[in-house]
């Protein structure tokens, strides 16, 4: 089988901006779910106290919801709704799916890779076959899904 064609760079920026608008409420819900039970567990003694969750377990809850959204996703398929509308895929360096640990992999690597000033996305632009850092590290890779006819 012959390697998968990696999508335009633009495409895939596109799928991330499409994902972002289905991730943020869903950071949003899951964070409101986490300050419900911090409220109950927590006692306030005072109702006009103003009761706020720790930073660290916002930024926890918001890195899981992601991770989980993109687990799901690329293990029903390989592919989130903004991949879908934009015709990428994500599979393993042969184009086949991704195993569970491959998906930890990635989101492991692509959490350092975008939280280094996205040294590892551009990473895909010394790489001839135009895979980022993250993907190399954990033997996946983005291609191209053929139009439907």
């Amino acid at each position: 089988m012959s390697a998968p064609i990696a999508p335009p760079f633009h495409r895939h920026l596109l799928a991330l901006v499409y994902d972002t608008f289905l991730v943020i409420p869903i950071i949003m819900a899951s964070t409101a779910l986490v300050m419900g039970l911090y409220v109950q567990i927590i006692p306030v003694d005072n109702t006009t106290e103003v009761v706020a969750l720790p930073p660290g377990v916002v930024q926890l809850t918001a890195v899981l919801s992601v991770a989980i959204f993109y687990f799901i996703f690329w293990r029903r398929g390989g592919q989130t709704l903004g991949m879908q509308a934009w015709r990428v895929k994500l599979v393993n360096a042969s184009g086949l799916p991704v195993s569970n640990t491959q998906i930890l992999l990635r989101l492991m690597a692509a959490t350092v890779s975008y939280g280094a000033l996205g040294l590892g996305l551009a990473w895909r632009f010394i790489d001839r076959d135009r895979c980022y850092l993250h993907d190399r590290l954990s033997g996946t890779r983005l291609a191209t899904v053929a139009k439907a006819s």
